[in-house]
């Protein structure tokens, strides 16, 4: 399967500063080959925006836990989504889509700028904007993946769910060259 298909950039061009923010903390850190260690990321320095991050671990093409779920995150969920498989949560229509962005953000690597609709368990429904980007794990970790998500518009309210729902709809992917190139071939049909 190819990655999502959309235009590469190598500066995100985010709606939410939190996103920014982060892309701008991400590049200060030391890197090897353009990936910076998880041991020097330190989350006080975007602890503004920690309520609405993520950390994954992306352990094989069907699983992405979450090892880390800021509050908001949880409180837009409806529960804590942390140690759970992302993919479990993704839509049935995107879950593989879904599966195969992650690793090209880990093993390319590069950053993803990703808008999309969530439905969760509340019945609300909301276009998020998120921005996600590789993390070195320490030796015989697996790799990780940081995002910030900041919430958009509600769109619409439906009935109350079980669980929520990611990515329902996908509106835009832009590819983030972090300098080892994106998967710019792909573009969209």
């Amino acid at each position: 399967m190819a990655p999502s298909p959309g235009p590469s950039c190598t500066i995100p061009n985010a709606k939410a500063a939190s996103l920014r923010d982060l892309f701008d903390y991400w590049k200060s850190l030391p890197a090897v080959r353009g990936i910076p260690d998880a041991a020097d990321f330190r989350p006080t320095a975007i602890a503004r925006w920690l309520p609405d991050a993520t950390i994954m671990e992306i352990c094989s093409p069907d699983m992405a836990i979450y090892r880390l779920a800021g509050t908001r995150v949880a409180e837009r969920m409806g529960h804590d989504p942390t140690g759970v498989n992302v993919l479990d949560i993704v839509a049935d229509g995107y879950r593989r889509q879904a599966a195969r962005d992650l690793h090209e953000i880990v093993y390319r690597p590069c950053g993803l700028l990703l808008r999309y609709v969530n439905t969760y368990s509340s019945g609300r429904m909301a276009t998020i904007e998120s921005l996600y980007l590789p993390l070195r794990p320490p030796a015989g970790s697996y790799p990780q993946v940081i995002a910030v998500h900041a919430p958009e518009d509600t769109l619409q309210y439906t009935e109350p769910m079980r669980q929520s729902s990611i990515a329902d709809a996908v509106q835009c992917a832009i590819w983030i060259d972090i300098g080892q190139g994106t998967p710019r071939d792909v573009q969209r049909p």
